[in-house]
């Protein structure tokens, strides 16, 4: 009898049987563990996403109206030495508009993770996986123009992966299917902020801030005495630093879309414990963020009072 076939007592399988059962025994086991590392998120988990998304779009609005406001007082400090003012003279780097772009690509993002939400929750799961399938058809009908340059492409992404969820419950292959497209969001949204100083609206902001040096430096050109090349090297100096961190708000920004869009892909891994550490990041950033725009306008009411004071 082939040994493979030489019994070993009642009950008792061949030695090359219970290898193959223990063989099989660690492969299963082996799979258990990797399904393991991707299970669902739990409830609370997406309204940490949602908050996130939430404090990217306050960032992105204040970093915006911000640039603005200092862009427009550097403009007068360089009007008021013209012969004449006119509207021309005054430039809105990112316009009202462009702002409200901003606005609805993160609110589309907030509706997305809303319903990731609902479909985590049994109480209100019926029929979300419908909502996220109209969500995706809605992205499909929003227009290159209303969203900012640039990233309808990734809206495009994730409204068709959304669309292809159709009868899907289940929140893990959920938000697995659609993992792609939100990281063709943020990638976008990353690519229109500017990876570079000069490239995107971090070149165009700060192109515009070059404008106002040259004027500075018009200005010195044309000074007769020491005091006022020392004023206006002053001024240069303060505004060199004012372009800097304008600059860094939009670094800072660029950053926080990249943190959501990494705590998605943990999420989409099973690994909540990492994304709520990314998204924990996230806060920080937007913490520091803001202590730091309370210094910027600390600095900026004291310039004010000082050259009121002179005057």
């Amino acid at each position: 009898m082939p040994p493979a076939f030489q019994s070993h007592g009642p009950g008792r399988p061949a030695p090359d049987a219970r290898i193959s059962r223990v063989g099989m025994a660690c492969l299963a086991s082996a799979l258990l563990a990797l399904a393991g590392c991707a299970t669902a998120p739990k409830v609370d988990q997406i309204p940490q996403f949602r908050q996130g998304v939430v404090i990217a779009d306050q960032q992105t609005t204040q970093a915006f109206v911000e640039i603005n406001s200092f862009l427009r007082e550097r403009q007068i400090d360089r009007v008021v030495l013209q012969p004449s003012i006119s509207e021309t003279q005054f430039i809105t780097v990112l316009a009202p508009e462009d702002v409200e772009k901003w606005h609805r690509a993160f609110g589309l993002m907030d509706k997305y993770a809303q319903s990731l939400q609902a479909l985590l929750d049994p109480k209100i799961r019926e029929g979300v996986e419908h909502e996220l399938v109209g969500l995706g058809e809605a992205i499909g009908t929003v227009g290159d123009d209303q969203l900012p340059s640039g990233v309808a492409a990734g809206f495009s992404t994730l409204g068709g992966l959304l669309i292809q969820i159709k009868t899907q419950r289940d929140a893990m292959a959920a938000i697995r299917k659609a993992d792609p497209g939100v990281q063709a969001v943020f990638k976008t949204m990353m690519a229109a902020i500017g990876e570079d100083k000069d490239d995107a609206i971090r070149g165009t902001v700060r192109s515009s801030w070059q404008v106002v040096l040259a004027g500075k430096s018009a200005q010195f050109l044309r000074a007769k005495s020491e005091a006022d090349k020392r004023e206006i090297s002053l001024s240069f100096i303060s505004t060199l630093d004012q372009r800097d961190a304008r600059d860094l708000s939009l670094v800072s920004l660029r950053r926080s879309l990249g943190l959501l869009a990494d705590a998605h892909a943990e999420l989409a891994a099973g690994r909540a414990n990492g994304a709520r550490d990314l998204l924990a990041i996230l806060q920080a950033e937007h913490a520091r963020w803001t202590e730091r725009q309370k210094e910027i306008d600390k600095a900026r009411i004291e310039e004010a009072a000082k050259h009121e004071g002179e005057s």
